[in-house]
């Protein structure tokens, strides 16, 4: 199953990172997608979308983004929720059609107990054993998983309202048996890259390596608008070569 509707949290002004996102989207579905915007009543539209959906909003940045997951109703239909930090570069194709689909994390790293802040909770823990899912790309029948993990959440330290609590509520939930699920293949939905990759580097993971669906970046927000910048062009490229 190809999703066909698709929906990211986005909060402020600057709106370069999410403007980016939305023209990738278009220019592999046209208008053959929905597409939402989740935000606050202040944040600006980004241009391309087909609907803003605006709630108030915690300013704590981790409960507002399931608050804004919560407060929605797609009408049943599978949804595929997103970092905004990405790039979509073939459309989006579902294998196993359950109501909700997560992405495992493949590659795990030590953590640092004092970044952002001191979290005792990780002191010698990876993150694979932490947060073993990626909360990056997941897809979902209904807003009701996003309900759970906001009551989650809202029980934990208020270190996590602020930043890692969708990973960690997910993890739990996921622990907990509190809801079923299938995998997607993070080598395919959800591709994270740490460099701009070169063009026959793209155009080999969009059109040969398991043709990769959608791309997130790490790093600082100016280093992935420069990432996502140049990759833009690649996937814009890598179309017109194509369809010459």
């Amino acid at each position: 199953m190809i999703i066909k509707c698709v929906a990211f949290f986005w909060v402020g002004n600057n709106i370069d990172i999410p403007s980016i996102y939305v023209k990738s989207i278009r220019l592999i579905y046209g208008d053959n997608i929905i597409i939402f915007q989740l935000t606050d009543h202040n944040t600006v539209e980004v241009e391309g979308i087909d609907k803003v959906l605006r709630n108030k909003l915690s300013k704590n940045i981790m409960v507002a983004r399931l608050e804004a997951y919560s407060m929605n109703n797609f009408n049943n239909e599978h949804v595929l929720f997103t970092d905004a930090d990405s790039l979509m570069i073939n459309k989006y194709n579902i294998f196993n059609v359950d109501d909700i689909m997560l992405l495992p994390r493949l590659h795990s790293f030590k953590m640092n107990p004092n970044f952002p802040e001191y979290y005792p909770e990780f002191v010698d823990k990876n993150s694979g054993d932490l947060m073993p899912y990626l909360f990056g790309a997941l897809v979902a029948r209904n807003s009701n998983i996003f309900e759970m993990l906001l009551k989650i959440l809202l029980s934990m330290p208020d270190r996590f309202h602020r930043w890692y609590g969708d990973q960690i509520s997910l993890a739990f939930a996921v622990k907990n048996s509190l809801f079923k699920f299938s995998l997607l293949d993070p080598d395919v939905h959800l591709r994270i890259l740490s460099n701009t990759p070169t063009e026959k580097e793209f155009n080999t993971i969009r059109n040969f390596s398991n043709k990769v669906q959608l791309l997130s970046f790490k790093g600082q927000p100016l280093k992935k608008k420069i990432m996502m910048d140049l990759s833009i062009k690649l996937l814009e490229n890598n179309l017109l070569e194509i369809n010459n």
